[in-house]
């Protein structure tokens, strides 16, 4: 898992029933909460419309690894 400092924090206002809806499907799906969905589905938007910077992810991982 990734430390604080490998973090940043991104605040997004959204209507209220949208948010009960959300939390309805992170109950249902098993996700931890509902961050956890929200880091999930921005992966997935991005592995899927933006495949390229999606790699970079893992590739700064990998880089931070080794030193």
């Amino acid at each position: 898992m990734e430390t604080k400092k490998e973090t940043d924090i991104i605040g997004v206002v959204v209507p209220k029933q949208m948010r009960k809806i959300l939390q309805q499907h992170v109950e249902r799906d098993m996700h931890l909460n509902l961050s956890d969905f929200v880091r999930e589905a921005i992966r997935e938007k991005l592995q899927r419309e933006a495949p390229d910077l999606y790699r970079q992810l893992f590739k700064e991982k990998e880089v931070k690894k080794r030193e």
